[in-house]
């Protein structure tokens, strides 16, 4: 989750550095830095993401709820686009991926609501969204043929366990088989062996 939230880092600063390039973001020399829009501007999303992949459980909790309840009352270009990217926001509880990506190409598909900066942001957001569900989705295929495979395997054990207990089985019976034949062959034997001989007829005396 520390790499995670570090990439995040980086990839903020990424988004600062080319919003700055393109004028979005005032430089630093700037003595009265001016928002991008009348509600917060860019600082307030990234400030938004930032929490969100750095805050223990609770604080991420806590600025979750204040970008939802925000959304909620007050459903402005500004709180929806940070509603949107407090939901593809990694490493947090209520992060919704899909349905943040949905709502962020919603915002992009009136384009003249949005700032340059935010429809930079937003557009970046939407990329990185379906590279996250693309790998989602290979890892969700990758484990199913994994475990199908698992099956199959599993299924062939017992198929040769079931064919293996099977040859057993009938060794044990001819085992058997053959002692029963011994058994009555040694039976047969004895009892030639024990009949009683019947002697010779003597010739009648002749007078």
């Amino acid at each position: 989750m520390k790499s995670l939230a570090f990439n995040l880092s980086l990839v903020i600063g990424v988004i600062i550095l080319s919003l700055s390039a393109c004028g979005a973001v005032p430089a630093k020399t700037q003595s009265k830095p001016q928002s991008v829009t009348g509600e917060g501007g860019i600082p307030i999303y990234l400030e938004t993401l930032h929490r969100l992949a750095t805050g223990d459980p609770a604080q991420q909790a806590d600025v979750f709820y204040e970008v939802e309840r925000a959304y909620t009352s007050a459903p402005t270009t500004a709180n929806s686009l940070r509603y949107a990217i407090a939901l593809v926001a990694p490493s947090h509880p209520a992060s919704n991926l899909a349905e943040g990506k949905k709502l962020l190409e919603q915002l992009l598909a009136t384009p003249e609501r949005l700032v340059q900066a935010e429809r930079q942001l937003a557009a970046y957001l939407v990329k990185d969204a379906d590279s996250r569900l693309q790998l989602q989705a290979d890892l969700r295929r990758l484990t199913a043929t994994v475990d199908e495979r698992g099956r199959a395997q599993l299924v062939s054990d017992k198929r040769v366990q079931t064919q293996a207990d099977e040859i057993a089985r009938l060794k044990r019976a001819l085992q058997e088989a053959q002692q029963k034949l011994d058994a009555i062959k040694s039976i047969e034997n004895s009892s030639e062996r024990n009949a009683p001989t019947t002697g010779r007829e003597s010739s009648p005396r002749i007078p």
